[in-house]
């Protein structure tokens, strides 16, 4: 039996003095509006245990197509088995979709980790508290590990600790003979609050650049955010009518790598309004600069939809 859902994942963005470059996701520019992504693709499954995603990225305004996710995922005596073409298992905020953050992005700090990648990944859950994710990829190898200190469900009440390491080897990005990446994370949540830290390393050769992030969020109307335990993360907010807002503090310094680049310090303060179970308002307040231009500050106000 085949079971087929539609991917339609389409983000909107009104900005004011930025826009969104990838891996760093201030670039301050005159006021726009624009349309941030375009996503279409096909998600389901077939025989026993077996699930597919397929998604493709569409750039309206320069009218280009790439592919987002292609993947196949079956269960195994050793957990969950995914191939394909897909996102690296490592950190906290780098496992979230984009559209399961309470930001308009993921902070600088994500500049740090790998990225989609082709290869093999296993997702196991070690006990019910406790999962390793690790994958072998194109050019480099990963893994994350998280514990759950705290878990109970009925209380929406959880505190995790994890660590993620990594080798790879040069890409787009970071070209180097060696590069390693180290990362320390921790989530709390208890009911409408939630707060989260992470730490990471990235060594290339004989430099050493480093990033920090430390967010809290809180859900005024009562509710509260999903944390899905086997991936050890958030969901997308379920419940309709849910306004939360959510501070972050972000610092990168790749100073050694690159000295042509500044330390980042960038602050974020957001207010999202959950308009139904596939459907959000958000508007943010940025400071901060992308390493290499002054310091701005940047009003941006999104609709987003994901259905």
């Amino acid at each position: 039996m085949i079971v087929t859902g539609l991917i339609l994942s389409l983000l909107g963005c009104q900005e004011s003095g930025a826009s969104f470059t990838g891996k760093i996701d201030l670039d301050i520019r005159e006021d726009d509006v624009a349309l941030r992504r375009l996503r279409l693709g096909a998600e389901g499954t077939f025989g026993d245990s077996y699930d597919y995603t397929l998604s493709f990225n569409n750039d309206i305004e320069e009218l280009e197509t790439k592919v987002h996710e292609v993947l196949i995922g079956f269960d195994h005596s050793w957990g969950k088995i995914e191939l394909g073409y897909f996102k690296e298992p490592f950190g906290l905020e780098n496992s979230h979709s984009s559209h399961e953050v309470n930001f308009l992005e993921r902070s600088d700090a994500t500049m740090l980790t790998g990225d989609h990648n082709i290869g093999i990944a296993n997702y196991i859950e070690m006990n019910p508290s406790t999962h390793l994710s690790w994958g072998v990829f194109r050019n480099s190898i990963s893994a994350r590990f998280t514990d759950l200190i705290l878990a109970n469900e009925e209380a929406d009440h959880f505190w995790h600790i994890g660590a993620s390491v990594g080798v790879r080897e040069s890409d787009r990005f970071f070209q180097g003979d060696e590069i390693m990446m180290f990362d320390v994370e921790t989530l709390y949540q208890a009911g409408a609050f939630s707060f989260q830290a992470e730490a990471q390393s990235l060594e290339i050769d004989n430099t050493e650049s480093t990033s920090f992030t430390l967010q809290a969020a809180y859900v005024i109307s009562g509710g509260n955010r999903i944390y899905d335990m086997p991936r050890a993360k958030f969901l997308f907010p379920a419940t309709v009518g849910d306004i939360e807002a959510a501070i972050r503090a972000t610092r990168v310094d790749m100073s050694e790598y690159n000295p042509a680049m500044s330390v980042i310090n960038d602050y974020n303060a957001a207010l999202n309004y959950c308009l139904s179970n596939s459907s959000k308002l958000q508007l943010e307040v940025e400071r901060g600069s992308d390493g290499l231009s002054n310091n701005q500050t940047a009003v941006a106000l999104r609709y987003h939809f994901r259905w």
